[in-house]
Formats: structure tokens, C-alpha cells, sequence
């Protein structure tokens, strides 16, 4: 049997993705577009009734319908569905955290203990990718959406275009100056006191001796977000409090690099180590909590 130091241990780490802030921005993201949506679907369709709207108008709202009602539907997807999967989460961690023996990962790190380098690896879409997304989207709403609602001619909407395009392009500049000695994430730091990891903002390190859970899990279906892919498979340690988890992508998409910047097979390499070396630290099993079925009364 393996041993767990914390059994007696009132297991009930924070997750980072369930804390009231994150879940009342959910909502906001879910409620606000789909309430928008609901009033130009109910606009439309009075008008309709009426037979009292002329097609420009018609034309404006339909687009303002599709535009709010693609905006739930993403938030719905991105980030309802994924936090109803973290809270499914919390009863198999209990249940693994309790019997570790009984839901071990088929593959156990091998102990390692020299500290993986380099000793922080910052994941991150690629600059370009990020750029060839946001610039066109940025002319698109500066260009199209004052000559949807403003009747205006072609050329006045693409100099509206450009310029909102130079606007962002220059508050990007300024951000990226202003942050380009903060940290970054999605991360992974690791030294000989403890451990950080965090998929959305710098946390405090865990030291090694509080840490009592190490998991392994397939995570949240999100093939709309560039930062994931169906490769992506999350790892987890946990103290008694809280929580810290990273992704790790087996096959890293085009749009995705590191920094320090390592190919797929350094990347690989690295991993392994760091795997070997939390092992080392804190002597736990790597359990696999989507071999563990929901407890009764929990679906």
C-alpha cells in the first residue's frame, strides 16, 4: 500500500479555476451577450410581426444578433463547459487523494534528483500568431461596423479601419513596453525550496514539504482556444490549501513556443525531468484522476 504522511490531513485544496471571482466573470461573459442576443432576437421579431422595419434596420440587427449570439456561444464552450468539468473534478480528487494505490497513471516518473533545466519554461502563443489575429479583427470592427451603422462610403470606412488598426497596434506597443519585465505565463518554475506553476497568473511557489497530491488528468475539451489542443494533458500537485496545475502539450500546435524557446524533443526531455524530480522530492504516486469514476450522488 502507498503510504500518504497527510491522510489524517483535512484534505481541501482551493482550485484555482473555482474561486468566486473566476466564476462570477464566467457568468458576466455568459450573461451579457446572451442577454443582448435575447433583445435583439425579441427587436427583430416584433418588427417582423409588424411588418414596420426598413431592411437597413433589419440588416444592422441581424448582424448585432449573430456577432452577440457567437459571443455566448464561445463563452459557453470555452468556459461554461470547462468549469462544470473542474468542479466534476474536486469529488475524484478526494476519492484518488484517499486511495492513491487504486488509480495510479500507467506511467510512474522515474525519481530524478538533479533540478530540470532551464528551471522556469514559459508557454505562449507565438507573437505573429497573436498579431495576424488581433490586427485584421481590429480593422474588421474599426472599418465594417461604422459603415454597417453609419451609411458611410467605402473609402471614409477603410481610413475608420486603419486607424483603429494603428490605435491597437500602438496601445499593444505600449503594453508590451510597459510589461517587458513582468513574468509571464503559462508557466512552470521549479527550484530546490518548491514549485510554480499557473495557466493564468503568477501564483506563489508550493514548498515541497506541503505538497501531499500529484495528478494527471486529459482536462477540459477547449479545441476553439489557440493556447490548447487534443494533445494537451494537465498535471497537478496539491497541498492540503491549495492547488497548482500546468498543461503539457505531447504534441506542441504550429501557433505555440516556449521561452526559453526548445524544440518538441528538448521540450519532451524536460518534462520528463521535471516529472522525475517532483517525484524525487515528494516520494508521491502520479495518479490518473480520469481513471477515477464519479462518486454516487455526484453526476
Amino acid at each position: 500500500m502507498i503510504g500518504n504522511n497527510f491522510r489524517d490531513t483535512t484534505f481541501a485544496p482551493e482550485d484555482p479555476q473555482l474561486t468566486p471571482q473566476n466564476q462570477s466573470n464566467i457568468k458576466f461573459m455568459l450573461i451579457s451577450p446572451g442577454f443582448v442576443a435575447a433583445l435583439y432576437m425579441c427587436i427583430l421579431a416584433s418588427l417582423l410581426i409588424q411588418r414596420n422595419f426598413n431592411p437597413g434596420n433589419a440588416l444592422r440587427g441581424t448582424v448585432l444578433f449573430v456577432v452577440f449570439s457567437a459571443n455566448f456561444l464561445l463563452s459557453f464552450y470555452n468556459f461554461y463547459l470547462p468549469l462544470r468539468y473542474w468542479r466534476g473534478l474536486q469529488p475524484k480528487r478526494q476519492v484518488a487523494f484517499m486511495q492513491p494505490e487504486s488509480y495510479l497513471a500507467s506511467h510512474q516518473p522515474a525519481p530524478s534528483p538533479e533540478l530540470p533545466q532551464p528551471v522556469r519554461v514559459v508557454t505562449t502563443i507565438k507573437i505573429g500568431v497573436q498579431l495576424l489575429i488581433i490586427l485584421p479583427a481590429s480593422f474588421m470592427v474599426g472599418a465594417v461596423i461604422p459603415a454597417l451603422f453609419f451609411n458611410l462610403s467605402l473609402p471614409v470606412a477603410l481610413l475608420i479601419g486603419i486607424a483603429a488598426t494603428l490605435l491597437v497596434v500602438i496601445s499593444l506597443l505600449i503594453t508590451a513596453y510597459g510589461l517587458r519585465n513582468r513574468p509571464k505565463w503559462p508557466y512552470v518554475e521549479v527550484s530546490e525550496d518548491g514549485i510554480a506553476a499557473a495557466i493564468d497568473r503568477i501564483r506563489q511557489p508550493m514548498p515541497w514539504q506541503e505538497i501531499c497530491f500529484f495528478a494527471t488528468y486529459k482536462g477540459p475539451s477547449t479545441p476553439l482556444l489557440l493556447s490548447t489542443s487534443k494533445h494537451d494533458r494537465y498535471y497537478e500537485l496539491a497541498s492540503p490549501q491549495r492547488i497548482i496545475r500546468w498543461r503539457y502539450q505531447s504534441r506542441r500546435a504550429p501557433q505555440m513556443t516556449t521561452q526559453p524557446e526548445l524544440d518538441q524533443q528538448a521540450y519532451d526531455r524536460w518534462h520528463q525531468q521535471l516529472l522525475g524530480y517532483i517525484q524525487a522530492r515528494t516520494n508521491l504516486p502520479l495518479v490518473d484522476l480520469d481513471s477515477v469514476p464519479v462518486p454516487t450522488g455526484k453526476r
